[in-house]
């Protein structure tokens, strides 16, 4: 029997478990490489479900959503289609054609494919957002210091003089053994404890790498002031079915800019 040294087929691995979770009306299970060798299962089910999934602290940020709203990292368009259906005008943003066509079967008429990292040359010439979200554990997408910054810089650019962001983001562990390890290797190179390089393979297909953030609040605000975005309102949380006695790992945050009063398209 010869065999295949070559790897995964790369490929839209994201937008296959999502597909394939719909197809067969059931969950379904991805899983998540991280750089060091780590494998661990990611369910479908949580970017799938309705809001009578959906942890309570997820549902009140979304009550601050108005207007016109960008939702970055859409996937199946959960998020999208809730604001839609409560009069937002969504664009749903994702690098997974299979999800946004996804969305698209869920009512959400504008969908962009693409990358966060290159918002300000996406939506230059659209009118501005007035809410932004990144839910989902999208805090996220920032992937680095430095990266999150530079996202954030463009999302200042393509936004009103009062726009929110609606963050979700999710603290580091480092409890683990792999999980030192990588945590130290990280401070060794100087960067956030919480930075990772990471792919999702579902099958034998798998994403390109790339880099995924776990940063705690005030990591968090450290990357938006450079790019003028100050975060409040953080409330911890734990998703439904978790142990009472789990970590308060996961936490939503508001951000808004932290110059009111200037519109940053006028400001160049």
């Amino acid at each position: 029997m010869e065999l295949n040294p070559a790897g995964p087929e790369l490929g839209d691995a994201f937008g296959m478990q999502l597909s394939e979770s719909l197809r067969l009306e059931r969950p379904v299970v991805a899983y998540v490489e991280r750089s060091d060798g780590l494998i661990s299962p990611s369910g479908s089910a949580q970017w799938l479900g309705d809001e009578e999934s959906w942890p309570p602290a997820v549902l009140e940020l979304l009550g601050r959503a108005s207007g016109r709203v960008l939702d970055i990292g859409a996937g199946g368009g959960r998020h999208s289609a809730y604001l839609a259906g409560r009069s937002c005008e969504v664009t749903a943003l994702d690098n997974s054609p299979l999800a946004l066509e996804i969305c698209r079967r869920r009512g959400i008429e504008d969908c962009v494919l693409g990358d966060v990292g290159k918002s300000a040359d996406l939506f230059r010439d659209s009118d501005p957002f007035q809410r932004v979200l990144l839910l989902g554990n999208n805090v996220g997408l920032l992937g680095s210091a430095a990266h999150g910054t530079e996202i954030l810089r463009q999302l200042h650019e393509v936004t009103t003089e009062d726009a929110l962001i609606l963050a979700e983001g999710r603290r580091p562990v480092a409890a683990t053994e792999e999980n030192h390890a990588y945590v130290t290797a990280n401070r060794a190179r100087g960067r956030l404890p919480g930075e990772l390089l990471m792919r999702i393979r579902y099958g034998t297909i798998a994403t390109s790498w790339f880099p995924y953030l776990f940063c705690d609040p005030s990591e968090l605000a450290l990357i938006a002031r450079p790019a003028g975005w100050e975060i409040s309102e953080v409330k911890d949380f734990r998703y439904p079915g978790s142990p009472p006695a789990a970590p308060l790992l996961s936490y939503t945050a508001v951000l808004h800019k932290s110059a009111p009063g200037t519109d940053a398209r006028s400001t160049g």
